[in-house]
């Protein structure tokens, strides 16, 4: 599986990266962590785990201001590590913060001013194979989407289902690519990836 995602440095300065965790550093996820705890735990006075048994298996991705600084990141779970949820086993974007008013979720025309945009599924299409993503959303979160979902074709609400402590997740998903298409595709990376885990279990174990 890849894992080195994708670098694109902007001409403004601003650098958009994507790793899986085996490749972030120290220094990189300590700094996930704090800004995740203040935007959801400080901030938000939300009730969560901020790290969780899916963090060692998900990818990151996250934007460097000019000055190196991290201002913004998601993480994203593979279908392997996914729910399926109305039939889809996409790749979950969630504990996504922001702290540089200027990075925008979307590249959309009221946006254009924007100094870097996270949405990159082009990106996850690079790891799975196709581009469809399912984002899991509070409430804030989810009365911006509606703006969103007027300029951003292929995006669409799916529902809503209380978290395990009882926040409710509004859960969005960005499906340019037909579900029937996309099924068989998902389900081969899924097979290859619980393969590839086992096999490697089976390495450490024997």
């Amino acid at each position: 599986m890849l894992k080195n995602v994708g670098h694109h440095e902007y001409g403004n300065g601003y650098v958009k990266k994507c790793k899986h965790f085996d490749l972030l550093t120290k220094e990189e996820y300590a700094v996930i962590i704090k800004n995740r705890c203040d935007a959801f735990i400080v901030q938000n006075k939300r009730i969560m785990n901020p790290i969780d048994r899916y963090e060692e298996h998900s990818f990151y991705l996250w934007i460097e201001d000019p000055a190196g600084v991290m201002v913004a990141c998601v993480r994203i779970r593979p279908p392997h590590h996914a729910y399926t949820y109305k039939d889809r086993t996409y790749p979950i974007w969630d504990k996504a913060w922001i702290t540089d008013p200027t990075v925008s979720l979307f590249p959309i025309p009221g946006f254009s001013d924007a100094n870097a945009y996270i949405w990159t599924t082009d990106w996850t299409e690079r790891v799975t194979g196709c581009p469809n993503s399912i984002m899991d959303l509070y409430e804030q979160t989810h009365s911006i989407m509606m703006f969103f979902e007027k300029h951003m074709e292929h995006l669409s609400y799916l529902g809503t289902e209380p978290d395990e402590y009882g926040y409710d997740g509004f859960k969005w998903v960005y499906e340019p690519m037909p579900l029937e298409q996309a099924k068989p595709i998902i389900r081969k990376f899924i097979e290859s990836q619980n393969e590839s885990e086992l096999s490697s279990a089976s390495k450490v174990t024997a």
